[in-house]
């Protein structure tokens, strides 16, 4: 179970795919991209914003490679490939789907056209920034990573201070790429042993060093204590996975797999008076999937589900 994503999350999925189809349908205001407006082609190389300013990284090999039939994304650990199946323009953006459900997709925008800095966004994913290739000379050149083999996070709990080391990685000449961890959690009032979680995510392969500010700590089951989060897959079609684990009474976290996100997305939006979780995610251009999980008082979690419009 723990290498499995949890069923509620397939079906948030599933649905997002059936629906696609009709919100296409439905807004009227979507316009094929003309073949001329393509200003998406060419490659791409990642840049970073500190400040106000760009900074092209000098030790981030991460770039795209954009034509008219296909869009290839380059990692330092995997190379992938996606066929362009058509394009829409809703405003100032461009869809870029993979499919004749529109299902899958890249969002392109620009974010100084001067400059040739756009944001590339796919499907549920953080948006990333890039500069064309043809105008790398408009921003500076700079070392950004940090060679992180641990972190410390002291400020996120009102008791507890939480440690990450990273224990094994895939280029261990290097200590780049971790792929375990070790999550040392520290009682702050009380002299005791620290509890040591072995962590092993699905997936770390987009991250070169710790991803330690996608550890979140907050009370996601309504009970009064602290729980926390933390990424355990960087990302699929739907976006970032995370891992929970929930406090108990003698204050040591644990896995839950009754949790509904459980191996799913974060969750963002809680409401301790309802004892509620709201999630959502895109569905083609114009739809917006949300999903409520809401724990009843036998300690079971109902799913509710609809889709609204989004106004472009």
């Amino acid at each position: 179970m723990r290498y499995k994503l949890k069923t509620v999350v397939y079906s948030i999925l599933s649905i997002t795919t059936i629906n696609s189809c009709q919100s296409k349908e439905n807004n009227e205001k979507v316009k094929l991209v003309e073949s001329h407006e393509t200003p998406f082609l060419g490659k791409w190389q990642s840049i970073r914003k500190n400040d106000k300013k760009y900074y092209l990284c000098t030790d981030d090999d991460n770039f795209l490679t954009v034509n008219k039939n296909n869009i290839s994304n380059h990692t330092p650990m995997e190379d992938s490939k996606f066929h362009i199946h058509h394009t829409k323009k809703i405003g100032e953006r461009i869809y870029l789907y993979f499919d004749k459900e529109e299902s899958n997709h890249y969002i392109f925008s620009w974010v100084d056209k001067v400059k040739g800095i756009a944001s590339w966004k796919l499907n549920n994913y953080d948006a990333n920034l890039f500069i064309n290739e043809k105008q790398i000379k408009a921003v500076e050149n700079k070392k950004c990573e940090s060679n992180e083999m641990s972190c410390k996070l002291n400020d996120l709990s009102t008791k507890f201070n939480f440690k990450i080391e990273a224990s094994d990685y895939s280029d261990e000449k290097n200590k780049k790429y971790p792929i375990t961890a070790w999550i040392i959690i520290i009682n702050k009032n009380k002299d005791s042993k620290p509890q040591e979680i072995h962590f092993e995510p699905n997936s770390w392969s987009t991250y070169s060093n710790l991803p330690c500010d996608n550890f979140i700590v907050k009370d996601y089951n309504f009970d009064g204590l602290e729980d926390f989060a933390f990424v355990w897959d960087s990302g699929s079609s739907a976006g970032k996975l995370y891992e929970y684990y929930f406090q108990d009474k003698n204050e040591k976290f644990n896995l839950a797999d009754s949790f509904p996100l459980q191996h799913g997305l974060l969750a963002k939006e809680l409401s301790i008076e309802e004892k509620t979780i709201k999630i959502s995610n895109s569905v083609g251009c114009c739809s917006l999937n949300i999903s409520t999980f809401k724990l009843k008082s036998d300690g079971i979690w109902e799913t509710f589900t609809e889709q609204k419009k989004i106004n472009k």
